[in-house]
């Protein structure tokens, strides 16, 4: 199960990267356009078009990089052991029961995968700070007061 959750984020991510790339070639071809076009010295639409154009592109190589770190990434079971990058975890937060993928990135996003919903998160989020070094049966509670139970790690 769990590859084929890690594959479906994949496949989400690669969407995006797909979606991103489309929006830097069309922010591309508008700060050429808006360059071409200016009418006034004070016209600031090539310049605004391009600056828009590179935080497409970066994100691009983000995601990109991303992308190659989670298909390189191996399969560990961690059953039994610390909640690390690559561990699955059923938490119940306040009697609301929630399947967590921790990884490096993609945080937020969410996959169904055999009827179930799970949903990304990453060590920097406050859900996967306190489930770091966490193990099966602990206690977490969230700054926001939430509280919960590890009821599965995988």
């Amino acid at each position: 199960m769990k590859q084929t959750i890690l594959n479906a984020v994949i496949q989400t991510l690669e969407n995006e990267l797909v979606r991103q790339a489309r929006a830097n070639v069309q922010s591309n071809a508008g700060a050429a356009f808006s360059a071409v076009g200016a009418e006034k010295q004070r016209d600031t639409t090539g310049f605004e078009a391009a600056f828009l154009a590179k935080g497409y592109a970066n994100h691009v190589q983000q995601l990109q990089r991303q992308l190659d770190e989670l298909k390189a990434m191996p399969i560990e079971d961690f059953s039994g052991q610390e909640i690390d990058i690559g561990a699955i975890a059923e938490v119940d937060l306040d009697g609301e029961t929630d399947l967590y993928m921790l990884l490096n990135c993609g945080g937020g996003t969410e996959v169904t995968v055999e009827g179930r919903t799970v949903t990304v998160i990453t060590p920097e989020s406050p859900l996967g700070s306190k489930l770091m070094g966490n193990i099966e049966a602990g206690f977490v509670e969230l700054p926001s007061g939430l509280e919960g139970i590890i009821l599965q790690v995988f």
